[in-house]
């Protein structure tokens, strides 16, 4: 075999690879109810922090374990269990995705991205406030 060949055939490996990759991971929004029925398969749920709960995060404890309550786009509120450190500006997020599975009755996130606000919202700056003029 020439290294061509085999050049080609690690190529294309690759290349299948990844598009095995790509069309089965599942990105799809969904809402706790989904999840919940059908327990073992990762989801992603969007929602905001339910700030009528604590944050529990306790270092001491176990630096790997934040436990939070998120409404998610239907409403309903859900305890979850995110196996992670708690993020910074958690309580200030305007959303959250959680990327994760239902495992013995309890929504156990493994990765999360948040939408905080914007530091130059209409509401309480602008952007001339912001920039110093030149002068």
């Amino acid at each position: 075999m020439s290294r061509l060949n085999i050049v080609v055939i690690l190529m294309v490996a690759v290349l299948l690879g990844t598009l095995l990759s790509v069309f089965t991971t599942n990105t799809e929004s969904v809402v706790f109810a989904r999840a919940f029925a059908e327990p073992g398969i990762e989801f992603k749920v969007s929602g905001t922090l339910d700030a009528n709960y604590p944050v529990l995060y306790d270092p001491l404890q176990d630096v790997a374990e934040t436990r939070f309550h998120m409404k998610d786009k239907d409403g309903k509120v859900q305890e979850v269990l995110l196996r992670k450190s708690k993020p910074t500006g958690l309580e200030q997020s305007e959303s959250i995705d959680l990327y994760g599975k239902v495992i013995d009755g309890e929504f156990i996130a493994t990765d999360m991205l948040m939408k905080c606000p914007s530091k130059y919202n209409e509401e309480s700056h602008s952007l001339a406030e912001a920039v110093p003029e030149a002068g």
